[in-house]
């Protein structure tokens, strides 16, 4: 039986319950809302979104270069529909509200249009002379991304996400310039199980302040001119290219100049040249009204896409949430659990220990008096036979 301090299990048993619970309390720390972003993943977030906004600027002055130079119908739809789509694509996977998932969608998108502006692609043929203008934006891209996925990522992730994306492209790839895409992050969750956290930390209040008003940047500096490209390819498709409206408008300033000279010359004719000019002014205010109606129509899609992805973003949110607060009662369930059973045993061997102290004590204390007596008499009845003849 131990009756020394160093063998005795209890300390060893407290040393572990406070261990348990300084882990309660770093998890319970770790599972804070207010927990900042990694430096990686703020990093990723920040450079995606930067790459992204570079690349809807890069389209723009191909664009602008291509409605300059060429005088091809065809080619002049495909590059505003090319435009509408890049710029609606790649804003949308940089504003993801996981910064990996962010990356890993910008990554999968810019993959799928480096394979569709490729040799033997579906857009190879799309921009006549000016695919190889097209096909450098879109590489240069490409490039980009995989080189911050190279910088942000560990060399196991890299080679993980480089494998899901060279798989997701091979098989989805863009058929049409519309850039109908399978959800990435979808798509991920599943290959990688029920068991995968895709958001980690929401960040600080500031942090997601700040990515609120980046999202809010970003779309202001892109709907305008998408909503106008919208308005362009409406036309176009209508029958009336940018060259028609201008036609019109010189046609209604000839019939303005000859009015006034008509009214000087002949009053008497004024009535036929301001029938003329009504039906001018009826043309064009139909132009008008259409490429109104379709920007309104753009930008009423845009703010539904918008609020429908802050809506999902503020239900996954909760629901992951809602899932960590699950997972934390569990956690602190069975932390309890392991702290009361250990308790309760090392309660029980402490209590049977001093049962047998107290026993042997009591031993101790009630048979010291007799083996004295029995010594003593023991002692004089020698002394006694010594001294007798």
């Amino acid at each position: 039986m131990h009756t020394g301090y160093g063998g005795h299990p209890w300390p060893q048993a407290s040393a572990c319950l406070l261990l348990c619970l300084l882990a309660g309390c770093s998890l319970l720390s770790f599972k804070s809302p207010e927990r900042p972003l990694a430096p990686r993943e703020l990093n990723a977030r920040i450079l995606s979104r930067e790459l992204a906004s570079q690349f809807m600027a890069s389209v723009g002055r191909v664009g602008q270069d291509i409605a300059g130079t060429d005088n091809d119908a065809d080619v002049l739809d495909n590059t505003l529909r090319w435009e509408i789509a890049a710029v609606t694509a790649s804003r949308r996977a940089a504003t993801q509200m996981a910064p990996l998932m962010s990356l890993l969608d910008s990554w999968a998108l810019t993959t799928q249009m480096r394979s569709f502006m490729a040799d033997g692609g579906a857009g190879a043929t799309l921009f006549g002379s000016h695919e190889p203008a097209v096909r450098a934006v879109t590489d240069d891209y490409a490039d980009q991304i995989e080189a911050l996925a190279r910088r942000v990522l560990t060399p196991h992730e890299f080679d993980d996400y480089q494998k899901f994306v060279a798989g997701y492209a091979r098989e989805n790839p863009l058929q049409d310039l519309s850039f109908t895409r399978v959800s990435v992050i979808d798509l991920w969750s599943r290959e990688k199980g029920t068991n995968t956290k895709l958001v980690d930390s929401l960040g600080t209040i500031p942090e997601a302040m700040a990515d609120v008003a980046q999202r809010v940047q970003m779309f202001g500096e892109t709907v305008p001119a998408e909503a106008m490209r919208e308005a362009q390819l409406t036309l176009r498709e209508s029958g009336y290219a940018k060259d028609d409206v201008q036609s019109k408008l010189k046609e209604l300033d000839e019939r303005l100049e000859r009015l006034t000279r008509v009214a000087e010359a002949s009053p008497q004719m004024v009535e036929q040249a301001v029938g003329e000019v009504r039906r001018s002014l009826r043309e064009v205010l139909e132009h008008l009204d259409a490429a109104t109606l379709s920007a309104t129509q753009a930008l009423r899609v845009e703010r539904a896409a918008l609020f429908a992805d802050l809506q999902a973003e503020r239900i996954a949110v909760l629901a992951a949430v809602d899932v960590q607060r699950k997972a934390l009662a569990v956690d602190a369930g069975n932390l309890a659990s392991q702290v009361v059973k250990s308790s309760g045993e090392q309660l029980r061997y402490l209590a049977g220990e001093v049962l047998l102290l107290l026993i042997a004590l009591a031993v101790v204390l009630l048979g010291l008096p007799f083996a004295a007596g029995y010594f003593v008499a023991r002692a004089r009845f020698r002394h006694s036979a010594d001294k007798t003849p």
